[in-house]
């Protein structure tokens, strides 16, 4: 088991008298080797679910598990330990650094994990290699496509061998043949061992997943 979340709830704070509840009384398991999309229109809770699965936020209640660490009792700089050593992020819209080349943008992981440099290079330049642009190491963002440059954020996301992909609708910034090519590479991911989940809105999208949930009014629907 990679994670688990039982009764899982998020307030927010609504001025003095109201409280707006964003998750309610979620609960997700997520073993090695799962492909999972979470599914839901704007406004259904699946960012906020999305960012308590990637440590980026705790839960008002409820307990959340990831390798065996409670979320809920973690500081801020043991949240950024744990996302860093577990997960690997895919953005809709990239976030990668535009100065930076793609094999330094890969890398920049393992810079914060503290490998030294020629190991760093080298497992970049393997990371790239996977999601096929060996030949645009030393290419910059504006010198890619958006279907090369979520390649490259997906090498990022793998270069530290994380236990699990987290992706947040990683073909809503491109065009529908090279979302093909990134859906394409996540199935190969997938089949090579990855555990992934990805939150969407778009029903093709989530169709590529093995099982299916469904997020509404803050409410996680059993997998189909």
């Amino acid at each position: 088991m990679i994670l688990d979340m039982h009764d899982i709830c998020k307030d927010y704070q609504m001025g003095k008298a109201s409280v707006l509840h964003v998750l309610k009384h979620v609960s997700l398991t997520v073993n090695e080797g799962d492909y999972i999309a979470i599914m839901g229109p704007s406004g259904s809770g699946k960012s906020t679910l999305m960012n308590i699965i990637g440590c980026l936020d705790v839960p008002t209640s409820g307990i959340y598990n990831l390798q065996g660490n409670n979320i809920g009792k973690c500081s801020d700089n043991q949240l950024a330990e744990l996302r860093n050593k577990y997960i690997g992020f895919v953005f809709q819209s990239f976030h990668l650094m535009p100065r930076m080349t793609a094999l330094d943008n890969v890398a920049l992981p393992l810079l914060f994990a503290g490998v030294r440099k020629s190991e760093r290079r080298r497992r970049a330049a393997e990371a790239l290699a996977i999601v096929g642009l060996e030949d645009r190491m030393n290419h910059h963002p504006d010198q890619l496509s958006g279907g090369q440059n979520q390649r490259v954020a997906i090498a990022r996301a793998i270069v530290g061998k994380p236990k699990l992909l987290l992706a947040d609708e990683p073909t809503g910034a491109l065009d529908s043949s090279s979302g093909k090519q990134v859906m394409e590479l996540f199935k190969q991911l997938h089949e090579s061992g990855a555990t992934i989940i990805m939150i969407t809105h778009d029903a093709n999208i989530a169709s590529h997943a093995k099982t299916v949930y469904h997020i509404f009014d803050g409410v996680l629907t059993d997998a189909s």
